[in-house]
């Protein structure tokens, strides 16, 4: 059985959480938390040498970075969430790359400053956070035009540019970033969020947020 190690708080770990939920597999998931340092141990290394999160064993393969574990599983198990059709899969890579360098890096500006920060006792810094909200706003648009045009990023069906997207925009909630200004994105996020896969990780990200504070 798959061992994924990860938190909920973090968008990655929950995009592969999805992921084995939608494909129906069974998985332990392991907490473990970074902000503890837990990421750092010798044992942990040799799944991840970042030290970040999220890192799956499948017995005894060792595999990190989200859009390379949510591919390797879905070719393990002969998934069409990731299409073997070579145009196809050109196009889910396109998103995944796309949702990688432009809206997890500005998210990763925003969530940084605005909640981490607090977490660790650490001054948040204004700017970076800024340059975070304008990046969203920016590279948003563009999402919100595609799923004007298909119903899934990639085309007709979901993919796993679809649970890499609606990781991401999850935590907007939290950190201030209205999802009802991106109508196509709402209603699409809005018929995901209904589904099993997604409810087996949390109701909301809020949700997890909200549990990590209180305890």
């Amino acid at each position: 059985m798959v061992k994924l190690y990860g938190l909920g708080l973090s968008f990655p770990v929950n995009r592969v959480r999805m992921c084995l939920n939608a494909m129906g597999l069974e998985y332990e998931f392991v907490v473990i938390n970074p902000l503890a340092g837990e990421t750092q141990t010798e044992e942990y290394l040799k799944m991840n040498p970042s030290g970040k999160i999220p890192a799956i064993d499948d017995d005894g393969f060792y595999l990190f970075e989200s859009n390379a574990i949510m591919k390797y599983l879905c070719r393990k198990h002969n998934s069409d969430f990731y299409p073997t059709d070579i145009v196809e899969q050109a196009h889910v890579d396109k998103w995944l790359d796309f949702i990688g360098a432009h809206l997890n890096n500005g998210l990763a500006k925003v969530f940084f400053n605005k909640i981490v920060a607090g977490l660790i006792d650490v001054e948040a810094d204004e700017k970076s956070m800024q340059e975070g909200y304008v990046f969203i706003k920016r590279f948003m648009t563009v999402i919100e035009k595609q799923l004007g045009a298909t119903p899934y990023l990639a085309g007709d069906k979901m993919t796993i540019a679809d649970i890499a997207l609606l990781a991401t925009v999850d935590p907007f909630e939290v950190v201030d970033i209205n999802l009802s200004d991106y109508p196509n994105v709402a209603t699409w996020a809005s018929k995901l969020m209904k589904e099993s896969f997604y409810r087996k990780v949390h109701g909301s990200y809020k949700e997890t947020l909200d549990a990590m504070m209180a305890g």
